[in-house]
């Protein structure tokens, strides 16, 4: 039943998306995911094909041929004798096979071939996964931090309103300077501005979210329950998927070069043939079986410098296996950071908002009582809301490092 509804909400406007939902969405609709889906069929339909063509081919042939002198039924074969039967017009019919005994085991490796590309597809998918699923909740947590900062923006607004209405009556009582009231309308005007852009980038977030997961518009997404608690596993990069698949490349590769060395091998193929000729009302049964046997013996070259092209393919795909070994290593220590990092921003931001709080506290009195300045109360003010945007935002920014971490992992099925 959900997953019925999904596919309906996939093709309408989504009124409030949940995380969750959105990743099984975009796991659903999503082209790029779909394509490597269909990847994983393409390649098997390869090694079924590699595999078949080992086993040759079973044909049935036939021929009419209508000839301007009668020519024999069947082929003439010592010794002659009397009475051969000739027609002008033969039709044949029979049946044929065909299929490579030898050719240096290199039917063989192809199917080895296509079956290593089998297993890198269905890595590249869980790949491919993984990475749809950190781009969703990427996007998602983008899209919330900038509607806390939209929260906080429209929080300050108000405040300044309210802070306009005051002065405005201290003003005409003459107890406040007319620039202050000047410096809170210029704040409010700025205050606008700042809200208009944020909306509008929430809705281009959205907008590419909506294009991400297939639906035609998302109007509002739903808050998530941050875990800022989340224990991090340890992982030896070896185990890791993208680690695996550059072996089997490398594999690969290998397995090419005695290919291409294969060359150096004799084909041998084995065909016969079983069937009948037929001329004025006659028939003559015809059968064969033969061998052939091709030995290229010198080749100006063409085969040294295939060999020496596998192996420079073979050593490009062992540096590349070492690269991405140093490069997991890298990246599983830049997102280990990330995560450190963002959890001291999340204490610092809380700490930070703690004070803040208590600051603005005391300018509004000092400002009631006339020792403050209007510009101390609003860079307090400004700064208490953008202090609590902070936390919030921090908050965010620690869930993704801690979905990047899982992505770099290849733990993002996790929550």
């Amino acid at each position: 039943m959900k997953k019925s509804l999904l596919l309906f909400l996939s093709a309408i406007t989504l009124q409030a998306l949940t995380l969750d939902e959105a990743i099984e969405l975009g796991l659903k609709n999503s082209p790029d995911f779909l394509m490597q889906q269909n990847k994983i069929l393409l390649t098997q339909e390869a090694t079924k094909l590699k595999k078949a063509s080992n086993y040759g081919k079973v044909a049935l042939r036939g021929s009419y041929t209508l000839y301007n002198i009668p020519r024999t039924l069947s082929p003439i074969v010592p010794p002659l004798q009397p009475g051969i039967i000739t027609s002008d017009d033969i039709g044949s019919l029979g049946v044929a096979y065909d299929v490579n005994l030898f050719s240096g085991f290199s039917g063989l490796r192809d199917v080895e071939i296509a079956s290593l590309s089998e297993d890198a597809s269905k890595i590249a998918l869980k790949l491919s996964r993984e990475q749809l699923i950190y781009n969703i909740r990427s996007l998602y947590l983008k899209i919330l931090s900038l509607k806390s900062q939209k929260k906080g923006a429209v929080a300050y607004h108000g405040a300044l309103e309210k802070l306009h209405n005051i002065v405005d009556v201290g003003v005409r009582v003459g107890k406040k300077p007319k620039v202050d009231l000047l410096k809170v309308k210029a704040d409010l005007e700025s205050a606008n501005v700042g809200i208009k852009e944020l909306e509008a980038n929430v809705e281009i977030l959205k907008a590419t979210l909506a294009s991400m997961i297939g639906v035609d518009e998302i109007t509002n997404i739903e808050d998530i329950q941050t875990d800022t608690d989340a224990q991090l596993a340890t992982h030896d990069i070896k185990s890791l998927s993208r680690y695996q698949l550059s072996l089997i490349e490398e594999k690969k590769g290998a397995k090419r070069l005695k290919n291409a060395k294969s060359s150096y091998y004799p084909n041998l193929n084995l065909n016969g043939y079983l069937g009948n000729n037929y001329g004025e009302s006659e028939n003559d049964e015809i059968w064969q079986i033969g061998l052939g046997l091709n030995w290229v013996l010198f080749d100006f070259g063409s085969r040294s410098a295939l060999i020496q092209k596998a192996k420079i393919e073979q050593m490009q795909s062992s540096l590349e296996s070492k690269k991405i070994a140093l490069s997991l290593t890298k990246d599983l220590h830049e997102a280990k950071a990330r995560v450190d990092i963002a959890v001291s921003k999340l204490q610092s931001a809380k700490t930070e908002l703690a004070l803040v709080k208590e600051t603005t506290k005391i300018e509004k009195m000092r400002y009631k009582q006339g020792v403050g300045t209007i510009y101390d109360l609003l860079f307090s003010e400004s700064r208490h809301q953008n202090t609590i945007s902070k936390e919030i935002n921090s908050k965010y920014a620690l869930q993704s490092a801690i979905f990047y971490y899982k992505y770099i992992t290849e733990n993002g099925e996790t929550k």
